[in-house]
């Protein structure tokens, strides 16, 4: 159901011969996931994953902000304008054990576990916690080497079992987007208007069938 040139017509920029490996391993999961009992099913996990992927540009979260106003705007418990300039200063590794300490599983900063369990896979799977998830079902070390879900194969398995097991498709069936988003990305609804434009794009590619 999905090529290499399907996923480029989300990101254009996106390399051929990547294209055509993520799109096998994206491919190889549908039914695992019953996503492949209908177009609409089909566009709208296609759309969460281009978001969250940044147009399959890439299967690790990159903590490397330059623009402290965006950084400030992205976390909650970024504190302030100087706050968050004193993090750039500090680099990808203390903006990522920041951010994401104390949440999704993890210790606090000086844990180390916000950077190394930032987002990873088609849909940015994040934190101790979910990593654990991720192994249960993969049946792969995922607390041990978080690098694994940054591989095609294991993130293509992880985003179907998270849309398993959160029932994304119920919502997906209904065509409700803000569902959907929200039970991808939480109640903050990050990026709802890219990710209706991916659907439309994902709308395009995979029409209903006649």
């Amino acid at each position: 159901m999905i090529t290499g040139d399907d996923l480029r017509k989300f990101n254009p920029r996106l390399m051929p011969g990547m294209a055509s490996i993520y799109a096998a391993a994206i491919d190889a999961v549908l039914a695992e996931a019953e996503i492949d009992k209908s177009r609409g099913r089909l566009r709208h996990f296609m759309a969460q994953l281009a978001h969250e992927s940044a147009g399959f540009s890439g299967l690790t979260e990159s903590m490397n902000y330059r623009d402290p106003q965006h950084l400030l705007n992205t976390f909650s418990n970024v504190q302030t304008l100087d706050h968050a300039k004193h993090l750039i200063d500090e680099g990808p590794v203390a903006i990522g054990n920041w951010v994401y300490a104390h949440r999704l599983g993890n210790g606090d900063a000086a844990s180390g576990d916000g950077y190394r369990f930032r987002g990873r896979g088609f849909i940015m799977n994040t934190g101790r916690g979910n990593y654990a998830e991720v192994a249960q079902y993969t049946q792969q070390p995922m607390c041990d080497r978080p690098d694994l879900l940054g591989t095609p194969e294991t993130a293509a398995r992880a985003a179907a079992m998270f849309w398993t097991t959160r029932k994304i498709n119920l919502a997906a069936d209904a065509n409700d987007i803000r569902t959907v988003t929200r039970l991808v990305n939480g109640p903050a609804l990050q990026g709802l208007a890219d990710r209706q434009r991916a659907y439309e794009v994902a709308a395009r590619i995979w029409p209903d069938q006649a």
